[in-house]
């Protein structure tokens, strides 16, 4: 279910970024991605990333643990998971 969740946040803020920031999805969003299911991690990581592509902003940092729970989330995640989770961006930061 959060799978789900984090791609219709996605799809809310398309309609609604106001929704989305003044109801504080954003932030369960981004706290999504620290989730230890890998599914879970990899359709936040590509709503976060589509959010970030429709605002123009930056939503995500990374630092060196949440990379090392990315790299523990490939291990264990299908390959759709894998490519759906693609972290672009350059200086840790999701583009």
């Amino acid at each position: 279910m959060r799978k789900t969740a984090a791609m219709c946040v996605a799809k809310l803020y398309d309609m609604s970024p106001e929704l989305v920031t003044d109801r504080g999805f954003l932030e369960s969003l981004i706290d999504l991605v620290s989730d230890e299911v890998p599914m879970v991690v990899s359709n936040a990581v590509v709503a976060l990333r589509e959010i970030s592509d429709t605002s123009g902003k930056r939503h995500l940092e990374i630092n060196k643990a949440l990379a090392q729970h990315f790299l523990n989330a490939l291990e264990t995640c299908t390959e759709w998971g894998q490519v759906g989770g693609e972290v672009e961006g350059r200086n840790g930061v999701v583009a």
